[in-house]
């Protein structure tokens, strides 16, 4: 009994230190610049990750993870590109980590491929921290997780990885807390680009409990390419055409990101359409994926006479809202955790209900509503629409002219 009063202290010793360093940190995010990232290939040298048939894991995260990080420095001077590793060389879990927070890095991406005890598994899925405990997410966390017991001293590097412990879930539970909003956005654009420029089946976003993904103070992603354990996929995955694809599909990704973060509209570079392979084996993909169509609401359209045709022409609407919360449920504008907030509506965007409050006219208006809302929802941000549906801020600033 006395041990477990002891244990109940030293819990609540933690979640009060932990809630005073949460509260510093996710005040302090800057969120108005993406200037420096982390690029992680997963596994390496003494940790191969998955093995196939024909290839490991290790060498294809690197050759993604390089050509990533070309296309980037090629296109972006201002961004800092920083690699766990560079060559087949073995990086252990927490240095990995390391190397992110002692760079101050605005994002890390880890690139991984897939494998599982079914060979006819296949498809794309992006993973962000969090307390998912599904088995599919709870096996890929148990494979990711699998290089600590390779190392040397991996009992001491990762005493406080214990994800069954009430200490270990309330960690997880902050950290996750803490990034999770601009983790699921960039996951989601990464997510969405892979699929749709690859075909491969869309295994969505998910949650779960990665340690390189927990031990980083910033917005992170961990990406399944595919599954080198299903034949077929491996040698869609060791064709040099589908690693340019999926550079330049999470090259893309982040383009989409940044432009969201800085208001700017930096455009994307063109994909390559991908052919069956030589032995002309059909890859298992989604032929006609499932789109959900983002709600709009159209004002009313002015109609220009003419003599031979009738056009539409809807006048330009420009709106700026403050986004503040996203949920994959459709939750009620009118919901009472939403019951301080004014004018809050919501739209539907790539897999998420996206919520936002107030409603103004200039970019001036937002902003002013951006701070006063910062105080409870540090992750909040501007975004702008034009006859309801979403466009960059610069585009909006542009049609006001």
């Amino acid at each position: 009994m006395q041990k477990y009063k002891i244990m109940n202290i030293k819990t609540l010793f933690l979640v009060c230190f932990l809630l005073t360093f949460f509260n510093i940190a996710i005040f302090g995010q800057a969120k108005d610049k993406v200037s420096k990232i982390v690029i992680d290939a997963g596994h390496g040298g003494s940790m191969p990750g998955a093995v196939g048939k024909l290839s490991k894991e290790k060498d294809i995260n690197l050759k993604v993870a390089l050509r990533l990080g070309e296309l980037i420095s090629n296109n972006f001077e201002e961004v800092t590109i920083i690699y766990t590793r560079k060559k087949d060389e073995t990086v252990e879990l927490y240095k990995r980590a390391e190397i992110a927070n002692k760079n101050k890095a605005d994002l890390f991406i880890s690139i991984h491929c897939n494998s599982a005890e079914n060979k006819n598994a296949s498809g794309i899925e992006t993973f962000v921290m969090g307390l998912e405990k599904s088995a599919e997410s709870l096996a890929v966390a148990k494979k990711e997780n699998a290089d600590i017991l390779l190392e040397k001293d991996y009992q001491t590097n990762y005493s406080d990885f214990s994800p069954n412990s009430p200490e270990a879930h309330i960690i997880f539970s902050l950290y996750s807390s803490a990034y999770l909003n601009w983790s699921t956005i960039l996951a989601s654009k990464v997510q969405k680009h892979l699929v749709n420029n690859t075909k491969l089946i869309d295994r969505n976003v998910r949650q779960g409990i990665i340690f390189v993904l927990y031990k980083v103070a910033m917005p992170s992603i961990l990406i399944e390419l595919g599954f080198i354990c299903n034949a077929e996929e491996e040698k869609f995955l060791l064709r040099e055409d589908t690693q340019e694809v999926m550079a330049l599909s999470i090259y893309n990704a982040f383009v989409e990101y940044k432009n969201l973060i800085e208001g700017t509209s930096k455009p994307f570079l063109p994909v390559p359409e991908l052919h069956k392979s030589e032995s002309n084996s059909e890859m298992i993909i989604n032929p006609e994926p499932t789109i959900i169509p983002e709600p709009t609401i159209i004002s009313e359209p002015k109609i220009l006479s003419d003599t031979t045709a009738t056009t539409i022409v809807l006048p330009n609407d420009i709106r700026f809202r403050v986004q503040f919360f996203l949920s994959k449920d459709n939750i009620s504008p009118t919901d009472k955790r939403f019951a301080s907030l004014s004018d809050v509506k919501k739209y539907y965007d790539n897999g998420f209900w996206k919520y936002t409050t107030g409603d103004f006219s200039t970019l001036l208006e937002a902003q002013n509503k951006l701070r006063e809302l910062k105080k409870g929802y540090p992750d909040a941000f501007i975004v702008a629409f034009n006859n309801e549906k979403r466009v960059a801020i610069s585009e909006a600033q542009e049609l006001l002219k």
